[in-house]
C-alpha cells in the first residue's frame, strides 16, 4: 500500500459552523494506491482470522477537510481466500468491487463460495460530515456449507439492514432514524449445539429487529452428555436488541434425550417458547424418564433460561425422596448395595464417565458420521425387568452396553445394540418416523422380535 499527497494544517481544523471555505492549498490531497495490497494482512486486523490470501487493487483520492472529506476511487479484490479459526470451512473465490464518490460508498459487487454454497452482500452508505446515513444493505447465504464446533452443515439466509425512521406518535416529535435487521435463518439437515457466550455487561447496540428462525428436517441439536434431539419450529424477534419481543415455540421430536447428573433420560416432551418479554432467552419444558435396575426415576424441568433458571424436580417409581433419587443417579452401585460410603474406587469411576465416556462418545459420533451413540450401564436387553434378584443385581453391576444409530434416509433409521461384560446382547433393527408424532420400530433380539409402536400427542 502506498500513499502520497499533503496534509495541511488548515484541513483539521474543524470549523462548527461551516462557514469557512477551504481554498485548493488548505484542502486534504492524498492518493492511495493498492497495486501491491495483500489479504494476508487481515490476521493483524482481525483475531478471528487464521490466514488470508488474495490480491487487492485500487486507487483512492481523498480531498476536503477531515471533518468532511470527499472520497473518490475504488478498491476490487480477485479470488481471494480467508481462514477463521474455529472453523473449518473455507472462504474462497471471494470477488470484491466497491466504489467511492465524494461522500457516497457502494459495494458493486461482492460474492465468495463457502463449499457448493454462494455468500453475497449488496448495498452502500453515505458519510456526508462522517456521518453515517442512508445505508443499505442485502446479505444473502445460499446453501453454504459450514463446519465448526457449533453448527455443522447447510446454511440459508437472507437479511437486510437498512435506515429505518421510527413511527412518529404525533408532528412536535423529533425524527429519530435506527438501524433495522429484518430477514430470516433457515435451518435443516445440520447438527448445532449452543456456543460458549463471552460474558458481558456491555450492553447491545439498538437496532430493530424482524427476525425469524426456522428449523425444517433433521435438525440435530447436540452435545456429548448433555442433550440429543432433533428439533423442529419457528421462533420470532422482533423489537429491539434492547427491548426484544421473542415468540414463536420449538418441539422436540420423539427420541430425543437429556443428561442429568451423568444418567441419560428419554424425552416424552419437549418444548421451547419464546415467551419471554425483553428477553432473548426461551422457556423450556421437559418431561423425562429413564430406568435403572429396579426403579423408574421422572425428571421434569421447567422454567426460563437465563440468570432466574430452570427448575428441575425428580420423582420415582417405586416412590424414593429427591435425595434418595440423586444419591442413586450419582454413586448408582454404593447406593445400590445399601453402601452410604462413597470409595476412591465410586469417585475414579463417577470422573470417568464425566469425562473420558463424553469425549469418546462425541469423537466416534463425528468420525463415523452417526446420528445415534451411547455408552450407558445396563446389559441393553429390552426384556430387562423392573425386578431383579441381589445375584442378578451383583452382576448387573459391571455391564454396559453400547448403542447406535444411523439414518439411512430422512425417515429410516438402522439401529443396534451391543451389550458388554454380561450376556453380550445384541440387538438389531429399524425405526421407521411416520411423522414427527408418530413411529415404529422392528428390532430383533437373540430368537425374539421386538415390535413397538409409539405415538405422541398433546392434548
Amino acid at each position: 500500500v502506498t500513499a502520497e499527497g499533503v496534509l495541511p494544517v488548515q484541513a483539521f481544523m474543524i470549523d462548527p459552523d461551516n462557514k469557512k471555505t477551504l481554498s485548493a492549498e488548505e484542502q486534504l490531497n492524498l492518493k492511495i494506491a493498492l497495486d501491491d495490497a495483500d489479504l494476508s494482512l487481515l490476521p493483524t486486523v482481525s483475531s478471528y482470522v487464521a490466514w488470508a490470501a488474495g490480491g487487492m487493487d485500487g486507487n483512492i483520492t481523498i480531498t476536503g477537510a477531515a471533518d468532511n472529506p470527499k472520497i473518490n476511487g475504488n478498491i476490487s479484490v480477485a479470488d481471494g481466500s480467508v481462514k477463521l479459526k474455529g472453523v473449518g470451512s473455507l472462504i474462497e473465490h471471494i470477488n470484491i468491487s466497491t466504489l467511492f464518490k465524494g461522500s457516497r460508498f457502494d459495494i458493486e459487487n461482492f460474492t465468495a463460495n463457502v463449499g457448493k454454497g454462494i455468500f453475497s452482500i449488496g448495498g452502500g452508505f453515505d458519510f456526508a460530515k462522517l456521518e453515517l446515513s442512508n445505508y443499505n444493505f442485502d446479505v444473502k447465504a445460499d446453501n453454504l456449507d459450514i463446519k465448526s464446533d457449533f453448527f455443522t452443515g447447510p446454511l440459508n439466509a437472507e437479511f437486510k439492514f437498512a435506515e429505518t425512521e421510527l413511527p412518529r406518535r404525533n408532528s412536535r416529535m423529533r425524527v429519530r432514524n435506527l438501524p433495522k435487521l429484518s430477514g430470516h435463518l433457515d435451518l435443516d439437515h445440520c447438527l448445532l449445539s449452543i456456543p460458549t457466550i463471552p460474558d458481558s455487561d456491555d450492553p447491545l447496540p439498538d437496532i430493530l429487529l424482524d427476525v425469524s428462525l426456522n428449523l425444517g428436517e433433521k435438525v440435530h441439536f447436540y452435545s456429548s452428555r448433555l442433550y440429543d434431539m432433533y428439533l423442529t419450529g419457528t421462533a420470532h424477534f422482533g423489537r429491539s436488541t434492547t427491548h426484544p419481543r421473542p415468540s414463536g415455540s420449538i418441539g422436540v421430536k420423539r427420541g430425543g434425550t437429556i443428561t442429568y447428573v451423568q444418567t441419560v433420560f428419554d424425552i416424552r416432551e419437549g418444548e421451547i417458547h419464546f415467551n419471554q418479554d425483553d428477553s432473548f432467552m426461551p422457556t423450556v419444558h421437559f418431561a423425562a424418564d429413564t430406568k435403572l435396575t429396579r426403579t423408574k426415576i421422572y425428571l421434569m424441568a421447567d422454567g426460563p433460561l437465563g440468570k432466574k433458571g430452570v427448575t428441575f424436580k425428580l420423582s420415582s417409581s417405586p416412590e424414593m425422596s429427591e435425595t434418595e433419587i440423586m444419591q442413586l443417579l450419582t454413586f448408582r452401585n454404593s447406593y445400590d448395595k445399601g453402601n452410604g460410603n462413597v470409595t476412591a474406587a465410586d469417585a475414579l469411576e463417577i470422573g470417568l464417565q464425566l469425562s473420558v465416556l463424553a469425549e469418546i462418545e462425541d469423537t466416534v459420533k463425528r468420525t463415523l458420521g452417526l446420528d445415534k451413540f451411547m455408552v450407558s450401564r445396563g446389559s441393553g436387553s429390552a426384556f430387562d425387568s423392573f425386578t431383579v434378584t441381589p445375584r442378578e443385581g451383583e452382576r448387573r453391576e459391571d455391564e454396559f452396553n453400547i448403542s447406535l444409530g444411523k439414518y439411512v434416509s430422512d425417515r429410516v433409521m438402522l439401529r443396534y445394540t451391543q451389550g458388554i461384560n454380561g450376556d453380550h446382547i445384541r440387538r438389531y433393527g429399524v425405526q421407521y418416523d411416520i411423522n414427527d408424532n408418530i413411529g415404529f420400530t422392528i428390532e430383533r433380539e437373540g430368537r425374539e422380535y421386538i415390535f413397538g409402536l409409539e405415538a405422541r400427542y398433546n392434548f
